[in-house]
């Protein structure tokens, strides 16, 4: 993915810009597998787009319908800094937000100050990037994306296919990067500062300590995902073994499987079923949850369960978008501590206590462990 860098006059005409650090735009483009596009309105008023990719507007704010009025006003206020850095001297007016944001949200730096704004897929830089001292400009970009991103972490994972820890996983790496950067630079407030200015205060040994421990949050997060993956795959090996198992000694049992097959259909919420090469298939009626005292339909499902321990499940008349169910992302479920007792049910073919767990998992929803919220969900109203 490569991003696209445009200017545009009062007219919305396009040309090219200089000044903005390329292999950031790239490096975060590729990470996260959408383009970006560079917008810098030279009238400082950019309007919101949509579709195509992130949207990042330089030293603007969300152009809204005007009438009768020649010029467009922009309020500013003083910025002295952002982030951990002085802004350059002639550079420090921002862009007052205002109520530009009442219907996205308002990112702030450490220190209380809004440095952008968030509609939808655009993010709006309030202070004047490209202005800065160009050692900085890549820093400050870096840091500004960090703390914005995790706000669209939910549009990412719809728009890119990924699932919600994937995005977040790849987030951290960005940030992991921004640190080393940061450290790499001299740290916070150790450069662009006047020492003899009484905004700014000596760099301590805990300003400095400040990102090491930021890098060290980021290697434990990717030390547990690695320990998770592991031990998952660890249990796959093993069930697999005692599937192996299983199969020498089912070879006969045809009647065993029959007698399965009958009791799936006695299932209250199976409405079909059918056996393929590598897989068992099932077809379910309405699924009904409560949540917060409230029901909500949830839709009927595909469940396929293959013979191997694998489980898909998709939604197939209410999905939100990549979300099948507030636990399913994209067919695949987060079975949690059920994982494991499914895969084991599997491999014994007991496929009807398998199907009747999976359900039962259906029907029950962890406002503590969901991917996305009910609300997407149709009320079940009396």
């Amino acid at each position: 993915m490569h991003p696209k860098i445009l200017t545009e006059t009062d007219q919305q005409r396009d040309g090219p810009v200089s000044g903005l650090p390329q292999p950031v735009l790239e490096e975060y483009a590729q990470a996260l597998e959408i383009p970006i596009h560079a917008h810098t309105p030279r009238n400082r008023l950019s309007p919101p787009r949509r579709g195509g990719g992130l949207h990042l507007h330089i030293f603007a704010l969300p152009a809204r319908p005007r009438r009768f009025i020649l010029q467009p006003v922009t309020p500013t206020l003083e910025m002295p800094a952002v982030l951990p850095w002085a802004v350059a001297d002639g550079r420090r007016r921002a862009l007052a937000p205002g109520t530009a944001f009442v219907q996205g949200r308002l990112t702030h730096d450490p220190q209380g100050r809004a440095i952008a704004g968030i509609l939808g897929e655009n993010i709006y830089l309030l202070f004047d990037l490209i202005g800065q001292p160009e050692p900085l400009v890549a820093l400050v970009l870096r840091r500004t994306f960090d703390l914005c991103l995790p706000t669209l972490s939910e549009w990412l994972s719809l728009h890119t296919g990924r699932l919600p820890h994937q995005v977040r996983v790849t987030l951290s790496r960005l940030r992991h990067r921004t640190t080393l950067l940061t450290l790499d630079y001299g740290g916070p407030g150790t450069q662009g500062t006047d020492p003899f200015d009484p905004r700014y205060r000596e760099v301590t040994p805990e300003d400095r300590a400040g990102p090491v421990q930021e890098k060290m949050v980021v290697i434990e997060e990717n030390l547990k995902e690695l320990s998770r993956q592991m031990a998952a795959h660890t249990r796959l090996l093993g069930s697999c073994h005692d599937r192996m198992r299983t199969l020498k000694e089912a070879a006969q049992s045809e009647e065993a499987l029959l007698r399965e097959i009958e009791g799936l259909f006695g299932i209250p919420e199976v409405r079909d079923v059918e056996v393929l090469g590598d897989r068992l298939s099932l077809v379910t009626d309405t699924v009904d949850t409560v949540v917060g005292g409230k029901r909500y339909h949830l839709g009927r499902f595909r469940l396929d369960i293959r013979f191997t321990g694998e489980v898909t499940i998709k939604n197939l008349t209410r999905p939100y978008g990549y979300y099948d169910h507030p636990h399913v992302w994209n067919a695949r479920p987060c079975l949690g501590n059920i994982g494991h007792s499914v895969v084991k049910l599997v491999s014994e073919f007991q496929w009807v206590a398998a199907a009747q767990l999976l359900i039962e998992y259906l029907k029950t929803v962890n406002p503590k462990e969901w991917y996305t919220p009910i609300d997407h969900w149709e009320e079940a109203w009396a």
